[in-house]
C-alpha cells in the first residue's frame, strides 16, 4: 500500500470497493484492489491500491484480504457505500459471496456489477453474432498493436493529439 496515498484516502468520508481476481505470469492468483472515494467537495477519486496474493479463492479468503487492506489504509467498513466485482459466483452470488459477506458487515455497501465487465460481455456477445463488428474490432486491435510497437509511431500519435488539442493517454491493447 502506497504510504503517500494512505492518508489521503483515509481522509475521504465515503468509498466503494472495486476488486477483480487475476492470475499473474507465475500462475499465482491475485486480487486487484481499487478504492473509489469522494472528498468533501464531491470530487471522485479512484486509487489502485495494488495486487494482493490470494491463498485461497473462496469468498471468505477474499473478504479477509479486503478487510485487511481496509484496516491498513485506515478505512472503516462503516464508510463503505458500494462494491463492484465481476459476475463470478464467488464474488457476486446471492449467498455466501464476497458481496454478500461485505453487505452483512455494512448494509449500505450496495453491489453493482462492474460496468467494464458488463461492456466486455456485451461486446463479446455482439462479436459472436456479427462478423462485421468482429472484423472491425480485430482491425482496431491490429492498428493499436502496430502503433504501440514503435516509439516513433507513438511520438507521431502524441504530436497529432497535441495538434488537435486532444488529451493524449497511452494506447491500451484490446484483449
Amino acid at each position: 500500500i502506497n504510504q503517500q496515498t494512505k492518508p489521503t484516502i483515509s481522509n475521504r468520508k465515503c468509498f466503494s470497493l472495486i476488486c477483480d481476481e487475476t492470475c499473474d505470469e507465475s500462475t499465482l492468483e491475485q486480487l486487484c484492489f481499487d478504492i473509489r472515494s469522494v472528498n468533501d467537495n464531491y470530487e471522485i477519486f479512484e486509487d489502485v491500491l495494488g495486487l494482493y496474493e490470494l491463498s485461497r479463492q473462496n469468498a471468505e479468503a477474499i473478504v479477509e484480504v479486503i478487510f485487511d487492506i481496509l484496516t491498513r489504509c485506515g478505512l472503516n467498513i462503516s464508510d463503505c457505500r458500494g462494491q463492484s466485482y465481476d459476475g463470478a459466483s464467488s464474488m457476486s452470488g446471492i449467498y455466501g459471496s464476497v458481496s454478500d459477506l461485505v453487505l452483512k458487515q455494512q448494509s449500505k455497501a450496495f453491489f453493482v456489477h462492474c460496468n467494464a465487465h458488463c461492456l466486455d460481455l456485451a461486446v463479446h456477445d455482439l462479436t459472436n453474432e456479427c462478423p462485421t463488428i468482429s472484423n472491425c474490432i480485430l482491425f482496431a486491435k491490429d492498428i493499436i498493436d502496430f502503433v504501440r510497437r514503435s516509439p516513433k509511431r507513438l511520438s507521431i500519435l502524441k504530436e497529432i493529439s497535441n495538434q488537435l488539442s486532444m488529451p493524449y493517454s497511452n494506447l491500451a491493447s484490446l484483449c
